[in-house]
This record gives C-alpha cells, sequence and structure tokens, in this order.
C-alpha cells in the first residue's frame, strides 16, 4: 500500500485509517506457544486483562474505538470468517453488528474465492452451534462492545498459503469499508446513541435472519437494561472495599463511565452514603457496562446449544463486590469519577501485646507472605477467639508485639494495603505459626498465575518430572489441577514418587476432577464424588461455612466458579469447607441438565487427614484464567491450613 498506486489502493487509502498490531502475543511467537510467556491464551483474557498485552490492547481499543477489527488466527479448513453461531450475547446492539459484519464477512469470502479459488465458511450463516459469541474474552468479542464490527478469521493453512488467505480476506474487507464507510459508521453512532439515550435495543431484521437456515435465537438477542448499578465504597454495605475499588478502575480503564454520589440516597430500603458508586445505564457504552456488571444468563436449557468456551462470568458475583441493581432511576446528585478511592485502613490505637488483621481482602494474603519473606513473626487463628469483647474468627492472623519495630510493621500494614489493623490485649492459645512454605505445582495457569502474585514460593512439577522420579522431599505442598487426569498418565515411577511424598507427610491439594481423581487413585481421602460434563461451566451460589479453616471469614451466601464441576457424596469423617446451594444454585453459565444432577446441597470443598497429610479437595476453580479473585483466598486458605 506504501509503494504501489493502483485505483483499490488511492482508494482504501482515502478512506480508511488502519491500525496493525503486528504481534499480539511477542513472547509466544518467540517461543513458539499459542500462550504468552505464564502461559496465557490472550484470546481468551480480554474480560479479565489479566496479561500486559491484553490490556496494551484494551488501551488501543478504547482510545481509537475502531470500526472494524479483524482478528487472524489458525487453523480451521475451509478457511473461517465470523460473525458466529449463537447464542449471540444480548448485550450487543446485535441488529447493528450483524447488519454489516455479515456483509463483510460476504466480502472477505469473495475476495478470497475471486484471487484464491479458496472457499470459505461463515458460522453464522453456514454453522448451527459451537463456534458463538456469547462470552466478552475474545479480542472481536471484546471489540464489538466498543462500536467495532469484530471478526476472528481462521486460516487454513499453516504454510505461504495461510498468509495469502488472510492477505486476501483482509483486502477484501479493506474494500468493503472503503465503499460502505458513511453508512457503518452511521450505525456505529448509532450503537452509542442508543445507550446514551437509553433506547430500547432492537432484535435482528427478518432480511438477515433469511440468510441462514439456522435458528439464531433473536428472543436472546435482546435485554432490558437496569437504570444503574451501584456499589457501595467502604463496609458495612461492601463486604470487599479492596474489590470494589479495584472494580471501579477495571471499569473505568474499560471506558465505562462511573460517578460518586455526592448526598446520601435511598434504594430498596437501604440508605448509601454520600460517596457510593453509581454506574448509569445511560452512557454510549453500557453493554459492556451491563456485561461486567449483571449477573448473567441461564442458558443451559434455553437455548441450550453447545458453547465454544465459558458461558458465565459477573465480575461482582466472582470478585466478590457488592452491588446492588437501581431498576428505576432515582433522582440522585452524583459527579463523573476518573479513579476509584483506595481502601483505607487504620492502626487501633493502645497498648497492644499483638496485633490482628483479616483474611478477608486478597491485600491481606499478599501482606502475609511479604511479611513471612522479611523473616517477621506471624501466626494464623486455628479458631474463634475473644479479646476485648470482641469476636476473631478461624483465619485470623496475629503478629505477636514482642518483635523489633512492630508497630511500624502495623503502620505499613494499613497504608500499603489498607488493612485494619486490631490491637490485641493477649495472644490467642489455638493458632499455628506460619512460615513460608515450598510448593510443588502441577497445575493450570490459573493457579500458577495466582501462587506468583500473591508472593507463595512455588516450583512447576511437569508430568515428565514426575515420571522421571524428581525429588519432591524438599517441598510441603503439592498442587495439582488439570484438564485431562494425571494419574493414569503417570508411570509407575511417577505414581510411587508422589506416593512417597505423601507417606513422608507431604500436603496436597487437588482442584476440579483431576486433582480429585488423584486423591482417590492414590487412596488420600475416602471420597465419592460426581461430575458434570467436561465444559460444563458457569457461575454457583456456595454456601461457605464461615468458621472453617479453608473457607476461613467467607460470606456465608456467596457464589464460585466451576468449570467441570465436582461434587461429593461420600464423605464420612471429612471437614465440608462449602457446599453447593440449596434449591437453585446455578446463576448464569451452560450446565446441561444441572436441574437434574442432583448436585443441589452437595459439598464442593472438604478436607482431611491422610495419614501425615493434610488433604483438601475442591470442585470449584478457585483460579480459572486469574478471573474468579473472589475464591483465591480459598486456596492460600488452604495452603496455610497445611500448616496445622
Amino acid at each position: 500500500m506504501a509503494f504501489e498506486e493502483s485505483e483499490e489502493i488511492r482508494m482504501i487509502l482515502n478512506n480508511v485509517i488502519l491500525l496493525v498490531n503486528v504481534v499480539a502475543n511477542p513472547d509466544g511467537r518467540v517461543l513458539g506457544t499459542r500462550g504468552n510467556a505464564l502461559g496465557f491464551d490472550l484470546n481468551r483474557d480480554f474480560i479479565t486483562q489479566s496479561q500486559p498485552e491484553t490490556r496494551a490492547a484494551v488501551s488501543v481499543i478504547t482510545q481509537w474505538n475502531p470500526m472494524v477489527v479483524l482478528d487472524l488466527h489458525g487453523f480451521v479448513f475451509p478457511m473461517l470468517i465470523e460473525p458466529c453461531t449463537p447464542p449471540h450475547n444480548p448485550n450487543y446492539e446485535y441488529d447493528l453488528y450483524i447488519k454489516w459484519a455479515l456483509a463483510q464477512a460476504m466480502a472477505m469470502e469473495a475476495e478470497l474465492k475471486t484471487r484464491t479459488g479458496w472457499s470459505a465458511q461463515i458460522p453464522f450463516r453456514d454453522w448451527e452451534e459451537e463456534w458463538d459469541d456469547w462470552p466478552p474474552i475474545f479480542t472481536p468479542m471484546y471489540a464489538i462492545y466498543h462500536g467495532a464490527y469484530g471478526h476472528t478469521l481462521e486460516t487454513p493453512f499453516r504454510d505461504y498459503r495461510g498468509v495469502e488467505a488472510h492477505y486476501w480476506a483482509v483486502w477484501g474487507a479493506l474494500k468493503f469499508v472503503s465503499e460502505n464507510r458513511k453508512e457503518m459508521i452511521r450505525d456505529q453512532i448509532e450503537i452509542f446513541r442508543r445507550g446514551f439515550l437509553d433506547l430500547p435495543q432492537l432484535p435482528i431484521s427478518d432480511e438477515i435472519l433469511k440468510q441462514t437456515p439456522y435458528n439464531q435465537y433473536n428472543e436472546l438477542t435482546v435485554i432490558d437494561f437496569p437504570a444503574a448499578y451501584v456499589i457501595p465504597a467502604e463496609a458495612p454495605l461492601q463486604q470487599s472495599p479492596h474489590q470494589a475499588a479495584r472494580l471501579i478502575n477495571f471499569l473505568i480503564f474499560n471506558d465505562i463511565q462511573v460517578h460518586q454520589s455526592t448526598e446520601p440516597f435511598t434504594l430498596n430500603g437501604i440508605t448509601y452514603p454520600k460517596g457510593t458508586y453509581i454506574v448509569w445505564m445511560n452512557q454510549p457504552k453500557r453493554g459492556l457496562a451491563n456485561t461486567i456488571l449483571w449477573d448473567g444468563w441461564d442458558i443451559s436449557y434455553n437455548p441450550g446449544l453447545r458453547m465454544y468456551d465459558i458461558s458465565g462470568w459477573s465480575h461482582p458475583l466472582l470478585w466478590g463486590v457488592s452491588r446492588e441493581i437501581m431498576e428505576e432511576k432515582l433522582n440522585v446528585k452524583t459527579c463523573v469519577v476518573n479513579r476509584a478511592d483506595p481502601p483505607k485502613g487504620f492502626v487501633e490505637a493502645g497498648k497492644a501485646n499483638a496485633y490482628a488483621y483479616l483474611p478477608t481482602s486478597n491485600e491481606a494474603i499478599k501482606a502475609t507472605n511479604e511479611l513471612l519473606s522479611r523473616g517477621i513473626t506471624l501466626y494464623r487463628a486455628k479458631s474463634p477467639f475473644k479479646d476485648s469483647g470482641r469476636t476473631f474468627e478461624t483465619g485470623t492472623f496475629i503478629i505477636p508485639a514482642n518483635q523489633a519495630n512492630v508497630k511500624a510493621v502495623a503502620n505499613e500494614l494499613a497504608t500499603k494495603y489498607g488493612l485494619q489493623i486490631y490491637a490485641l490485649k493477649t495472644m490467642p492459645s489455638d493458632i499455628s505459626l506460619m512460615r513460608i512454605q515450598r510448593i510443588a505445582v502441577h497445575a493450570d495457569v490459573g493457579v500458577q498465575f495466582f501462587l506468583k502474585e500473591f508472593g507463595f514460593d512455588f516450583t512447576v512439577v511437569t508430568t515428565k518430572d514426575l515420571n522421571s522420579g524428581v525429588d519432591l522431599s524438599g517441598y510441603d505442598i503439592f498442587i495439582h489441577s488439570g484438564w485431562s487426569l494425571l494419574w493414569g498418565s503417570l508411570t509407575d515411577t511417577g505414581k510411587t514418587t508422589l506416593l512417597n511424598f505423601f507417606a513422608g507427610g507431604g500436603d496436597y491439594i487437588g482442584i476440579g476432577r483431576s486433582g480429585v481423581d488423584l486423591s482417590v487413585k492414590a487412596n488420600l481421602l475416602k471420597v465419592s464424588y460426581k461430575t458434570g460434563a467436561s465444559d460444563d461451566n458457569g457461575i454457583l451460589r456456595v454456601t461457605y461455612l464461615h468458621s472453617d479453616s479453608v473457607t476461613a471469614q467467607y460470606p456465608v451466601d456467596s457464589y464460585a466458579f466451576v468449570y467441570g464441576p465436582v461434587w461429593f457424596t461420600e464423605y464420612s469423617g471429612l471437614e465440608v469447607s462449602a457446599y453447593i446451594k440449596e434449591g437453585e444454585f446455578f446463576v448464569s453459565g451452560m450446565w446441561a441438565k444441572w436441574k437434574e444432577s442432583e448436585a443441589a446441597g452437595k459439598p464442593i470443598i472438604v478436607h482431611g487427614v491422610s495419614g501425615p497429610s493434610i488433604i483438601t479437595l475442591m470442585g470449584i476453580n478457585p483460579t480459572f484464567r486469574a478471573h474468579p479473585e473472589h475464591t483465591f483466598r480459598l486456596l492460600a486458605n488452604a495452603i496455610y491450613n497445611a500448616l496445622g
């Protein structure tokens, strides 16, 4: 384009501003891997944004609000050009998107055919299911919320022909945009206008529906938006001020307008103080705001289609943020904010023989591991205790005052981490001395990300390492999660390596079906369990035991994420940390036949003792792709619980 003078090129240059992200995954390009250096699939990270590469892409999208986003992938034969199969997320303005996305896909298909003779397939037109645009985890799907006509293109070839296929498909899109840009940008503006004026959505037009033989479940493409979401900043209305501040900053980073009340107001019988955050939904990017803040929909039975990836997400539920829905607009005075107020910590005054802080935030876990790394003496309460008329629950962290600079440490916890530090008159008796534990990890990237970000000392151990008889004697805990069953992949040497580790007092945390299966096959805990399908996923209502050592100080009624759910049916002699809620326990996602599963009311986290080892089994996925931050602390508590 820079050196030719053809009529086509002049037309494109006169009508298109072209941005090229030369490589979305620099690590993967150098390493020859799909994931980045930490193992993350960046094209699943857009609703979490745990990785710097994703955040960089988001910054470009929010700055430019591109009209078209083409994400070049491989490999599908014949070439695949989106738009997608149903179900289509109702938070899009899908009628406007599909009007141009389908026509643009056909233009790319035609250009590809003319230039190369190769055919293409368009899932919206040609497939019934299983290539959906429901979750906002993919690059193009995320970009749709910013007004883009987003497409994933899957080239069919792994040689020069793959480059050629992408080249000509993109060329077709550039020509299409050049010829239709005024009408396309008018409809992009209409997306924002609908949001700003709180206008109703429209279903997919009959003209579009006639172009595919497959049911698009048009009734699921529209939604009634609430007037606003209300997010308290501080306790007691906010269960986690730290996570609330994190969510507010996340919204702002994603170009969502956030306000703060400048006066108290009452909603649903509750009075909210001045400074409460309000996300008004009459804003240009209301769809993105809603897809971040809603509970999600249960699509297990309607439409009940097979899904390509996850189907349930909710930042308030999975990040542990209290928020209320304002269905009808209230007359509340507010002002725009450009960042959240950080949580304010404090140190209780008075003479102290020890200081205590609660394990109720992710910041408390990070602080604990930092203190341990500095050699500061710390204890953890094994049971509730009372001091000065107050009750401190299981899991409370305690710093004895008989060590150097302890007041400075307490002040640091308050100022750096925003923690509330309580002065204790006496040291409680039922406590465990904490220390840095060495952890061997055979687990997914979510677990590894959590351990790294929160300051745990861990080493990744592979199946090959185990089968080679790696020495595990220097480790305290073995953590395992995985999509395929590890025990069946171990040789006799690998199995003996683990059995010797457990016989020597090594502790174990097993997550998901492979984690639980390993415990059963290694005869660690006597449990029976059932599972959903391997791709069943979504958000569950969970009953947490507040005083249990693993679910220490979690809200009793809360949530968790599952992918391939596991629940326990026989667990005699074990401690139960959490149950699946009785009744209608499934909030959002796709879990086929969950109503017939008989999982309601069953344990989903248990722990117990096997000889000298402490074993914890989780049927949830507490760190799935680094997203469900609310349940990160469950894994931390399980690690700390291994101290006895």
